[in-house]
């Protein structure tokens, strides 16, 4: 059965571009203008301590002093995303590039604005008005492999990230990233051909051994698989997406409360995580509390972010409690997403 929790912070990089001054010419007076940097440096001091509500209430001081102000209302939609509300930081970053159409940092973080809202699709469409105008760049072509894996184009992705290397050889989250399409597409020992050399060129690259233990637990080598992701835990402790996925190794062991113990650890440090509640939900099921699990499915799904494998498991609780007709409900959607196991199941049990 393939594995599928490769979810790791390598695969969804944000870019945040805060300035730290203005250089967009307004009409506003000498003193507005005084007072409109004060702010805005405030809440640059604020963002970057992570004081997020702060951050937006001094930059809305800044837009209040000078309303054409689009430095101010680009880093309010930055605050905005970081506290979890994407719908309002599009809201921001329109008016920034109404005021400036040549703002590019506000048309970078409106697309991972957008990434964020679960609005996919208007991201990639929002990154290929820019990609004409930065052919040569190597970051356009690797987030545009990250969109393409989000919307499940494993070939067009491989491509991009390809392209991506080729203008920036010393990117190693782009090597780590075309191994996870790799292991997407089941080509388990290309994944590990390019996962050893990342760490052939460095040891100490975590994300490379994070993905090397889900090809591991694709092959069955549970043993291989906690090691890789002890040794990534050891060159960055108590990283959630790791605890995470070490969580997963120990529910194909039967490990179950060790699993649990390693997953709750990974939503404490990180709520957001949706696969997480997939694995918490997989944990269920397999005690057998399929209502639990269904609701933690559901709750996954809500979050609006990639995830494999999330309908086959649905169909799954739900088929354990007698309905037929809802499980292959989920697993045609699976089969739709090109789930391998929705696709097994579909033709299992809904023929």
């Amino acid at each position: 059965m393939k594995s599928n929790s490769i979810t790791s912070r390598h695969l969804f990089l944000y870019f945040t571009f805060v300035l730290t001054a203005s250089l967009i010419i307004s009409g506003c007076s000498t003193g507005n203008k005084t007072e409109r940097d004060r702010f805005f440096l405030l809440g640059n001091e604020a963002l970057n301590d992570r004081e997020y509500d702060e951050a937006i209430h001094l930059y809305t001081q800044s837009i209040e002093a000078d309303p054409n102000y689009a430095s101010a209302y680009n880093n309010r939609g930055v605050a905005k995303v970081e506290d979890g509300r994407p719908h309002e930081a599009i809201l921001d970053y329109n008016r920034a590039i109404e005021i400036d159409s040549t703002y590019k940092d506000a048309r970078f973080n409106r697309i991972y604005a957008l990434e964020e809202a679960g609005r996919v699709d208007d991201a990639f469409e929002d990154l290929l008005k820019l990609e004409t105008a930065y052919a040569d760049s190597a970051f356009i072509y690797f987030y545009k492999g990250l969109l393409q894996t989000k919307l499940k184009d494993y070939e067009a992705g491989k491509e991009s990230f390809h392209r991506a290397i080729s203008l920036d050889s010393t990117n190693t989250e782009s090597y780590v990233n075309l191994a996870t399409l790799h292991y997407f597409q089941n080509s388990l020992d290309s994944a590990q051909f390019w996962l050893k050399y990342v760490l052939k060129r460095d040891p100490n690259e975590a994300n490379a051994y994070n993905t090397l233990s889900q090809v591991f637990l694709a092959q069955g080598e549970y043993t291989l698989a906690l090691g890789a992701l002890n040794q990534a835990l050891k060159i960055v402790p108590r990283e959630p997406y790791f605890l995470n996925n070490r969580g997963y190794v120990y529910l194909f062991m039967d490990s179950l409360e060790t699993a649990l113990k390693d997953i709750n650890k990974s939503i404490l440090a990180n709520p957001m995580n949706a696969w997480a509640y997939r694995n918490k939900g997989i944990y269920y099921l397999k005690k057998g509390d399929y209502q639990e699990a269904i609701r933690l499915f559901e709750d996954a799904l809500n979050r609006n972010t990639f995830l494999d494998e999330i309908y086959s498991y649905l169909g799954e609780a739900y088929h354990q409690q007698g309905d037929k007709e809802k499980a292959c409900e989920y697993w045609l959607k699976g089969k739709q997403q090109s789930e391998a196991r929705s696709i097994s199941l579909v033709r299992q049990y809904c023929q």
